[in-house]
């Protein structure tokens, strides 16, 4: 699955030939390795981060989704899956280049950098997540069923702050598994690192 770059940029990837398709499968990897987490979050006592269904309540409405949540699963699945690759492809495009520009120790295309590199954008995502998604959301659809959801996830139904360190982990898997799946390496002879590969290099 390895691919190098057609434009002759002298950087390869783990998938995909181009930083656009690698970020598409690498989002798209990550997304379902994190749903997965999240749905088997409650055998730890965690809450079940189901935002497959989540996602549902809020584009088919919730009575209709409790009604009838397979539907609610499936077409809030497909939102939450092209959501994950469109950050993804963020990530692959924008992100990392960003990062490995602006943060030196980073700018070097190394599994280690890389990796780096998904965890602190799915960080950033669990930030934004947390205090803006769920609450403004989630909170509304969820609050009349009992279930309030509270500034930064301070309260989401019964389980208190432990649903802010769910997301925190929901994040970290997704973005870990993005940093390492993304994994921009020098071809031979090529480029070594983002400060000295241009734009055009990457598209």
């Amino acid at each position: 699955m390895e691919g190098e770059d057609s434009s002759n940029s002298g950087v390869k990837y783990l998938v995909g030939k181009t930083a656009g398709k690698s970020g598409v499968i690498a989002g798209l990897v990550a997304t379902h390795i994190a749903t997965i987490f999240g749905l088997w979050f409650y055998g730890a006592r965690l809450p079940k981060f189901d935002f497959p269904s989540l996602n549902g309540y809020i584009y088919v409405g919730l009575p209709f989704g409790f009604t009838h949540p397979d539907v609610a699963f499936v077409v809030g699945g497909v939102f939450h899956y092209v959501d994950g690759i469109l950050f993804g492809l963020i990530f692959a495009l924008v992100v990392s280049p960003m990062m490995g520009r602006i943060i030196k120790p980073l700018a070097a295309m190394t599994p280690t950098a890389n990796y780096i590199k998904g965890l602190i954008w799915g960080w950033t995502l669990w930030i934004i997540s947390s205090a803006l998604w769920m609450p403004l959301l989630i909170g509304p659809i969820l609050a009349p069923y009992g279930a309030p959801v509270g500034t930064f996830l301070t309260s989401f139904g019964p389980y208190g702050v432990q649903a802010l360190l769910a997301n925190l982990l929901w994040h970290t898997i997704w973005g870990a598994n993005l940093g390492l799946i993304f994994s921009p390496r020098p071809a031979s002879g090529g480029v070594r690192s983002w400060t000295r590969a241009t734009a055009a290099e990457m598209r």
